[in-house]
């Protein structure tokens, strides 16, 4: 006799001796994986389903649901959690994590090594801290945790870190590293590098805070082994005096990401080129001229997704400082990345035709998802272009829109006008910002830029977006 079972939107037409059979039930529950109120119902049909739907349950779990449960069942489910979030652990906790392979340890205080053994376990393969455990907990991490894979700190507030430098020294596993520098810690930055250069695993490199140049010159000492030999993928900040340093220092470099600060007016970009810069991110401090001429490297950048230009410090207040570049400029550096999908510019662009660079920044770069854009654009030049101009774009944020093609008043019909025009070269935009000039707040939106982003996008005080809510209207359609 069949029996049909019904989870849900979940239905399934199976005998009951298939659903005794551990693998089959996991399967069927795997997929009401994010249906936890299905899941919980499911647990109390019997031993088998109570099992299967618990492990499902407790896989990501935190302290806090952990504790919300009686004593005497935290050790059913402690052995189920496979990603354990902690902010807080009570004393003489003492439970059996066996399947934990992902640890999180969110503001805690300081804690006894007899609080963390208990999650010294095989499986462990990442780590992830926002305070600084104590040096015997890193030993055991070296110790008994031989999976270890990924390992990340990233609390900037975090003074003395104990153990650090000998906790990577003696590391052999590591192959994913995310580490906050401390700026006032010059000492442990040089050493903490010096380490790093030397975990043999080591794949994927993230360091948050600048690297100074000699913590890299340290590394090219005579006699010394090739640092960071196995480093594939890197994301660091640095000055632009290491920037020659980059190609030695990572020689089996295949993904760059960099943060770049530029001090003073000698930079020396063009010793990027040949590196495989994937991300940008320019400060370009105050007073410094950054002249366009010294951008043309980026035409070389063929794999470059993400580029950013900014001032630094910028307070949210300020005006915008002026960038200025030539449309032909501008054409020779992105004619060539193809795969950039972020253009983020924090200057006030002065450019003769910003109409015409977006026009050859649209074909030049078809998957651009997320443009930042500080010059007036006047969206009735597109009119006759084929389109999609920008077939990727998700997210817009310009200056202001403009008219001045058209003989008709500021009003709702020429706003409509200019969203559809907006809405046909950009298909999958969900979020359009206009602002009148170059101050961040959106209280300073123009009549007509106000009326374009209510016809198309929103402002940030609006809730939902053109699409988001054609997506809502579609599925109580159904």
């Amino acid at each position: 006799m069949e029996t049909e079972i019904k989870l849900a939107p979940l239905s399934i037409r199976t005998t009951p001796t298939t659903l005794s059979i551990p693998e089959v039930l996991s399967c069927i529950f795997n997929l009401l994986e994010k249906d936890h109120k299905s899941l919980v119902s499911a647990a109390c049909v019997n031993q088998i389903w109570f099992s299967e739907a618990t492990r499902l349950l407790w896989a990501n779990s935190d302290m806090s649901a952990l504790m919300a449960v009686e004593a005497s069942r935290r050790s059913i489910y402690a052995p189920k959690i496979c990603d354990f979030t902690i902010r807080s652990v009570p004393d003489h906790l003492n439970l059996d994590f066996r399947l934990l392979r992902v640890l999180r340890l969110n503001n805690l205080p300081e804690l006894r090594d007899e609080n963390l053994n208990q999650y010294l376990q095989p499986s462990l393969e990442e780590v992830n801290l926002r305070y600084w455990p104590p040096t015997q907990f890193l030993y055991g991490l070296n110790q008994y945790c031989q999976s270890l894979r990924d390992f990340a700190h990233t609390d900037p507030q975090v003074d003395k870190r104990p153990g650090l430098v000998e906790f990577f020294t003696m590391n052999k596993s590591l192959r994913r590293i995310r580490l906050t520098l401390h700026p006032h810690d010059q000492d442990e930055i040089l050493a903490a590098i010096a380490a790093l250069s030397k975990v043999t695993s080591l794949e994927d490199l993230t360091t948050i805070g600048e690297i100074p140049i000699n913590a890299l010159l340290q590394l090219r000492e005579p006699h010394s082994p090739s640092p960071f030999e196995s480093v594939r993928r890197v994301r660091i900040k640095v000055g632009v005096p290491a920037l020659p340093l980059l190609s030695t220092t990572f020689s089996a470099i295949a993904s760059l990401s960099l943060e770049l600060v530029i001090n003073s007016d000698d930079h020396a970009l063009d010793a990027l080129v040949g590196l495989p810069l994937e991300y940008l991110h320019v400060h370009v401090a105050a007073g410094v001229k950054l002249s366009t001429q010294e951008l043309l490297f980026l035409r070389d950048m063929k794999s470059l997704q993400s580029l950013i230009i900014g001032p630094t410090p910028l307070g949210r207040m300020e005006r915008m400082p002026k960038f200025e570049i030539s449309n032909d400029q501008f054409k020779q550096i992105f004619e060539n990345l193809s795969n950039l999908e972020s253009m983020v510019n924090w200057f006030a662009v002065d450019i003769a035709n910003p109409d015409a660079a977006l026009e050859d920044l649209g074909r030049s770069c078809p998957k651009l998802k997320n443009l930042r854009w500080y010059s007036s654009i006047d969206m009735t030049a597109w009119w006759d272009i084929p389109g999609p101009l920008f077939p990727s774009l998700k997210f817009a944020w310009v200056s202001s829109v403009s008219d001045r093609n058209l003989l008709s008043d500021t009003n709702e019909s020429t706003a409509q006008l200019l969203a559809e025009i907006l809405d046909r070269h950009a298909p999958e935009l969900d979020r359009f910002v206009a602002l009148n000039g170059y101050d961040f707040r959106t209280t300073n939106v123009d009549q007509l830029s106000q009326l374009t982003m209510r016809a198309h996008g929103r402002i940030k005080e609006i809730g939902q977006t053109k699409h988001a809510k054609e997506k809502n209207r579609e599925v109580t359609g159904r």
